[in-house]
Formats: structure tokens, C-alpha cells, sequence
């Protein structure tokens, strides 16, 4: 017990000076590199999921006091089928809540060039001073490579392109933040997932072809709109046939 005791108070001290030693210096060195306004404490970092364009959704994870705050963690259903539109509509969505919920000080986007611009915009849009990161993952074969600590992925800043070594400490913190957004997000698509193929199975078992639960749920987005949808909506999308086998069963 009394070696224990001792371990325990020398262990509490080497944190002390750790942390006072350490105090931001990877932030500090963040904010140096890639020419950031802000000192990165709190960062939101985004990012999509979809299987082939189905079930699309977006998501928010927050650092903040040097952890993930899981309280702030956000998702969202997402309209558009392609990577750009959807981060936009995430983006918009966030920026335009500044005024209930701060604004971070950096915002880090999973993409390239492309989506850095668009974040560019929409900050600029809303008159908000947040500092943008964007990674976009190493690609081997054409296909997105993730492997913790080893992937050389591409950050893109206002002041340019970087290409840092995989053992660089700044650039292993960023994909751990970008991991767990995406972690985040494939989580939320999962349940959604999970849900829309529950929900395709009762139109299906209505009667309805799995091509005209595709369309309606390409056009409708989801299946709550699908229901409040009138009867003329479902019959220009599908035909009146469908249009009566749905309205039969929810309007009952």
C-alpha cells in the first residue's frame, strides 16, 4: 500500500508538470503551421455517410478542453446524393445555429480543395471567424486508405497544401479527429440503415416493387415524408396503383 501511495502521488505530479509544460503546445503548433487565426481549443469536425447514394446522413463530433465533448456530437438526415451538396447542406445547417451555439474556432472537413473552398464560403457567408481545416485520405488503388498513424493524407489550407509525415503528431491528431466523426457518422448511417430496410420490407410486403420504393425514396428523401406525401404526389412518382396501396395503409 505504501509503494502504491507513492506511485500514486509521483504519478499525480508528472501529470501536473505535464500539463503545464504541455499546455497547448500542439494546438500552438496547429495554429503556427497552417497559418490559423485561432488558437484550435474547440474544433467540430464533419463528416457523410451513404451506401451508393442511399440513406445519406451527415455528421458533427466536437473537441473541446482537450477531449471529445459527446454531448455536442450532432447528426442529421441528408437530401443529396452527392458528397459536395451534402456537406453543404451540413455546413448551412451549422452555420446558420452560430447564434444559439458559438462558433468554434476550427472547423475540419473530411475532403479536398473543393470542400474547403465551400466551408470557405459559407463561414464568409455568415460573418463568423472560424479557421478551416481540410483532410482528404490517402488513396491507394483508387480507394481511401485508413490505417491510424500510417496513411498519408493531404491537408488542405487557406495558405496551401501540406503532405506531412506520418509520424508527424500533428497530423496523427487531425485523422484521430476525422476518425471519429466518420466513426460517428457510419454509426448514425448503420441505424438508419437498419431502419429504411424495416420500413422498404412493409412497402414491399404491400405490394410495391423494390424500383418504386427506390424512386419514392430518392424523391421523398424518407419514408415519414413518403407517408404525409398526398396521393397525386405518390402517383406522379410511382403510378396509382402504389399511390393507392400506400394511402390505403397509412390513412387507416
Amino acid at each position: 500500500k505504501e509503494l502504491a501511495n507513492i506511485a500514486y502521488q509521483n504519478a499525480t505530479e508528472l501529470i501536473k508538470k505535464h500539463i503545464k509544460t504541455n499546455d497547448y503546445t500542439l494546438a500552438r503548433e496547429i495554429q503556427e503551421m497552417f497559418g490559423l487565426n485561432n488558437l484550435p481549443l474547440t474544433i467540430e469536425i464533419f463528416d457523410n455517410s451513404h451506401l451508393f447514394g442511399s440513406n445519406p446522413v451527415g455528421a458533427m463530433v466536437v473537441w473541446e478542453n482537450k477531449e471529445f465533448n459527446k454531448a455536442k456530437y450532432r447528426h442529421m438526415h441528408l437530401q443529396n446524393i452527392n458528397d459536395y451538396d451534402q456537406m453543404k447542406q451540413m455546413l448551412t445547417h451549422r452555420a446558420k445555429s452560430f447564434d444559439k451555439s458559438s462558433a468554434p474556432d476550427l472547423w475540419i472537413i473530411d475532403g479536398g480543395d473543393a470542400l474547403l473552398n465551400l466551408a470557405n464560403e459559407i463561414i464568409k457567408s455568415s460573418g463568423a471567424n472560424v479557421d478551416i481545416i481540410a483532410i482528404s485520405k490517402e488513396k491507394i488503388d483508387a480507394k481511401a486508405h485508413r490505417a491510424k498513424g500510417k496513411a498519408n493524407d493531404k491537408i488542405y489550407t487557406n495558405i496551401g497544401k501540406f503532405s506531412l509525415n506520418s509520424n508527424d503528431i500533428k497530423l496523427q491528431f487531425i485523422q484521430r479527429l476525422r476518425d471519429e466523426a466518420h466513426r460517428f457518422a457510419i454509426t448514425f448511417h448503420q441505424k438508419t440503415r437498419h431502419k429504411s430496410d424495416l420500413q422498404s420490407s412493409e412497402l414491399i410486403s404491400l405490394g410495391v416493387s423494390k424500383g418504386s420504393v427506390i424512386k419514392l425514396i430518392n424523391y421523398f428523401g424518407n419514408f415519414e415524408n413518403i407517408q404525409n406525401a398526398s396521393f397525386d404526389e405518390i402517383k406522379k412518382v410511382t403510378n396509382k396503383s402504389v399511390a393507392q396501396k400506400i394511402k390505403e395503409k397509412f390513412c387507416n
